[in-house]
C-alpha cells in the first residue's frame, strides 16, 4: 500500500506488528506500509520485491528490510529473492544511489544475511545488518537517520562512488 509517493525510505516490512511499528516511526518518509510475512515462496517474494524497485526504487534514499523474529518465514530464501531482484534492477536500470539498511530474525537468518551483504558488496552500496536481538524502534531510529544524512549529501557522495545520478530524492 503506498502512503506517500515523495517519501525516501523504501521499507519492505514483513509481519503485522513490525509494519505497524515502522509506518508510524517513519512517518512521512516511508513510501510503502507492507507485511510481506508469512514464509513467502521466493518467486513470489522477488517479483513483488521487483515491482517495489522498478516503481520506488530511484527516489528511495534507504532501502529498509524489517521484521520481527520470524518463526516460520525462511529469511535465506526472502533475503535472496530481494537480493536477485536488487542485481537485476541494477544491471537493467543502472547503480541507484541508495544506502541497505536491515533487521530481522529466523530461521536462515545468517546465510539471508550474508546473501544480503554480498549482493550490497558486489553492487558497490553501503549497508548495515542488524540481527534479532537489536531493539526494532532503535533500528529504524537508524534507518532515519541514514535518511536524513542521505538528504544532507549521502546520496551525492553514493551517487559519485556509483558512477550515477544523484537526482530524484528530496
Amino acid at each position: 500500500y503506498v502512503i506517500n509517493e515523495r517519501g525516501t525510505i523504501l521499507a519492505p516490512t514483513f509481519g503485522g506488528g513490525a509494519n505497524s511499528l515502522v509506518t508510524e516511526m517513519l512517518g512521512d518518509d516511508a513510501i510503502i506500509s507492507s507485511d510481506f510475512g508469512g514464509n513467502p515462496p521466493y518467486e513470489k517474494m522477488k517479483s513483488v520485491a521487483a515491482i517495489c524497485f522498478k516503481h520506488w526504487l530511484a527516489q528511495s534514499n534507504v532501502l529498509f528490510v524489517i521484521g520481527g523474529k520470524s518463526n516460520n518465514t525462511d529469511i535465506f530464501e526472502t533475503f535472496r529473492a530481494m537480493a536477485d531482484a536488487l542485481r537485476e534492477h541494477f544491471s537493467k536500470h543502472g547503480p541507484s544511489p541508495l544506502f541497505v539498511v536491515i533487521g530481522r530474525g529466523g530461521p536462515n537468518l545468517v546465510r539471508g544475511m550474508g546473501v544480503f551483504r554480498d549482493t550490497c558488496e558486489a553492487l558497490g552500496l553501503p549497508y548495515r545488518i542488524f540481527g534479532f536481538d537489536s531493539a526494532m524502534s532503535e533500528v529504524i531510529d537508524y534507518a532515519r537517520r541514514i535518511n536524513d544524512w542521505m538528504k544532507a549529501g549521502g546520496r551525492d557522495e553514493i551517487a559519485a562512488r556509483l558512477g550515477a545520478a544523484p537526482a530524484l530524492a528530496a
